[in-house]
């Protein structure tokens, strides 16, 4: 596509074709936005895509009279590319690149020609619509002071107003005294724009009555029915972009797209709204064996076991850096939560190692997290000292609290490790960096660790059949003793009896089954530990006594996948080898719905981020979006969505960088026919001016 300068015509819509500016004359329509959503424009940032800004911009000055600043304006975002560009489709990607020289493989810059044909619904004055909805929506500082219709100067609308009269939240909240609710007690989906509360409210949600946590007895009137939720949620969408299984599917922090990683070493990246593939990341040797997104939904994280970490770019899927240093598998990576450090990514591995990396770049060396000898850790000591050649244990898992200034840590030697983020290793950079306390207490691996949302209670689970709570202790303690202690030991209960004959008969023989802990998670408010057993059962506990709640049954073969509801308390979903997404109410212990998803074995799952959707991947390479709605925009994607170089081989070199063996040798063939045809032609002119030279 050959991009064209502007040159105004004749043709050209004048001023008068614009529709004039008018606002009402008696006031105007004021939305209630709760104290919650104003607070959330501050401490929460919106992702804003500027492309589509400047298109508005374009589109707003085609119909008016500044025409010539119109025309300029085509030229500048031409030259440095600022409007929207389009994504090569899975179908539309060919061997060779386009004859356009801004083809980048990925994707090719549109003209403003271009995005106003394909965005027809969008008017000339969309831009200013959506300035008066602004002003619609935003109250009036003097709401409830002046009553009837009676005029001041606070009600004539405005965009450049200061201070209290301002649009902008967090300069209207300034000097403000009010008391806010801590964090604890302010639940998610209290901080919910208007857009999704009125999605949530399509669905059953909506916004809460109060800003606490309802009460135990009054939760079933403050919270909506689970069962008016899930109910919408019947649009399956089936995909296939992998050849093996697809053990990491993932959302991005706004829901926008999905990112899988998989056994056959791709990492790919979709789009939410049409399940389209739009990006293939390739370079891992190994499979892919977690995914992370980093809080500001810049950077993707993927580890594999050929013990690289590889960072890509959301959402086009351009590689940032590449981390190497561990010499095991990496087993679970995770980026801090902490505002001022949202590049930070912490990984665990085989080789007994964390490692916390700086993800931008390639060369900064990471901080490196070793246990004590394991004899002076667990507190024992069995003969010789073993710190000259300390055994190495596993680690498994790894998860930051809310904070992002501790991490913890499950590993094969039956402990939990709690470490400080924050501690630079400044006395000497080669030595690791130690534990701040050992959770003892499991009697096997310890295979899954989680933070308590929004405080530092930690659950810790394990094949020996139990779970543990712990909580911090006082400060005056950590010197006596460990900073955690062991609450509650939540003991994975037997399974139900079978149904026994009439007194006489043959009795059926109870065998024995597998009590190990695959998964845990916190209950979104902290009022129950949910666990995913290996006898098929989801078993809820009470997470203030320890108490058993539930064992919920619904499964029928082993349970790897567990999730909570973003805002909703009372949801959880389950998915296992059966093939089967199950819904829950675990406050009733009761399934809502249950989705019979596939044949093959479901082995990861995620709720998007405002609850609507669901993503599960198998062990065949299949994708499943279950969604609201009838699916129309995702209707014209296909199952198969691969791109023609998904499996080429790959050429690296020695800082782990690769390119594609076919497109190289295309390259070099290329260059050697250059250098060819240089060479006789310098040759050629030698030969003539000899020639010319002894006439």
């Amino acid at each position: 596509m050959a991009l064209q300068k502007y040159i105004p015509s004749s043709s050209t819509l004048s001023a008068n074709t614009m529709k004039p500016l008018s606002f009402p004359g008696n006031g105007y329509e004021k939305a209630h936005l709760s104290d919650t959503v104003t607070r959330c424009t501050t401490e929460q940032d919106v992702d804003i895509d500027l492309r589509e800004v400047y298109f508005l911009i374009m589109h707003f000055l085609s119909a008016g009279p500044c025409q010539r600043t119109y025309s300029q304006l085509w030229n500048e975002l031409l030259e440095n590319q600022l409007l929207p560009r389009r994504y090569h489709a899975w179908y539309s990607r060919s061997g060779a690149h386009s004859t356009n020289a801004n083809d980048d493989g990925l994707s090719f810059p549109l003209s403003y020609g271009d995005l106003a044909e394909r965005y027809k619904h969008i008017e000339k004055d969309h831009l200013v619509n959506l300035l008066k909805q602004l002003l619609l929506n935003t109250a009036s500082p003097t709401q409830g002071l002046f009553g009837g219709n009676t005029l001041n100067a606070s009600a004539v609308p405005t965009l450049l107003g200061t201070g209290s009269f301002s649009l902008m939240s967090h300069e209207r909240d300034k000097g403000s005294a009010k008391a806010r609710c801590p964090g604890h007690m302010r639940w998610p989906h209290m901080l919910a724009d208007q857009v999704r509360g009125l999605s949530l409210r399509e669905i059953g949600g909506g916004f809460t009555r109060h800003h606490r946590a309802p009460a135990i007895r009054a939760a079933s009137y403050a919270i909506a029915k689970p069962s008016t939720m899930v109910q919408k949620m019947q649009n399956i969408k089936r995909l296939r972009g992998h050849r093996n299984a697809v053990y990491c599917a993932i959302f991005d922090r706004l829901g926008r797209y999905v990112i899988t990683g998989s056994d056959d070493r791709l990492v790919k990246i979709w789009s939410m709204e049409t399940a389209f593939c739009l990006a293939s990341c390739r370079g891992h040797e190994g499979d892919i064996t977690d995914l992370a997104v980093s809080s500001n939904n810049v950077l993707v994280a993927s580890s594999s076991n050929d013990c690289v970490i590889r960072i890509w770019r959301l959402p086009d899927g351009l590689p940032i850096s590449i981390l190497r240093g561990h010499t095991g598998a990496v087993t679970a990576i995770a980026f801090s939560p902490r505002p001022g450090s949202v590049y930070q990514l912490l990984s665990s591995s085989d080789d007994g190692t964390c490692r916390i990396w700086d993800a931008r770049s390639s060369v900064t060396s990471p901080r490196v997290y070793a246990p004590r000898p394991s004899d002076s850790a667990a507190g024992k000591n069995n003969g010789p000292s073993s710190s000259i050649n300390p055994p190495i244990h596993q680690i498994f898992c790894c998860a930051f609290n809310a904070s992002g200034t501790v991490f913890v840590t499950g590993s094969s030697d039956n402990f939990a490790r709690v470490w400080n983020a924050c501690k630079p290793n400044t006395e000497d950079s080669d030595q690791p960096i130690h534990e701040m306390d050992v959770l003892a207490g499991h009697e096997n691996d310890v295979n899954y660790v989680q933070f308590r949302f929004s405080q530092d209670n930690i659950v810790t689970c394990s094949r020996d059949g139990s779970a543990i709570i712990w909580i911090p202790r006082s400060r005056r303690y950590h010197g006596k003793a460990g900073r955690w202690t062991r609450a509650y030991h939540l003991k994975v209960p037997p399974p139900p009896m079978p149904p026994q004959p009439a007194r006489g008969g043959p009795r059926q023989r109870m065998l024995p089954t597998p009590r190990g802990v695959n998964m845990i998670v916190w209950s979104l408010d902290n009022r129950f530990v949910l666990a995913a057993i290996m006898d098929c059962r989801i078993c809820v506990w009470n997470a203030s006594d320890g108490s058993l709640v539930h064992s919920l049954t619904g499964h029928t073969d082993s349970t790897y996948v567990l999730d909570v509801h973003p805002f909703n308390p009372r949801i959880a979903m389950s998915a296992g080898y059966d093939g089967r997404t199950i819904v829950w109410d675990i406050w009733e212990g009761k399934p809502i719905r249950t989705y019979e998803i596939s044949h093959f074995k479901l082995v990861d799952g995620k709720f998007s981020p405002d609850g609507t959707s669901i993503i599960l991947s198998d062990d065949v390479g299949q994708l499943y979006i279950l969604n609201t709605g009838q699916g129309e925009s995702q209707k014209d994607s296909k199952y198969d969505q691969f791109f023609l170089g998904d499996y080429r081989p790959l050429i690296q070199d020695t800082y782990g960088n690769v390119v594609d063996q076919v497109c190289w040798y295309r390259f070099i063939s290329i260059c050697a026919h250059v250098v060819f045809v240089h060479t006789f032609a310098m040759f050629t002119w030698s030969l003539v001016f000899f020639l010319f030279s002894t006439m």
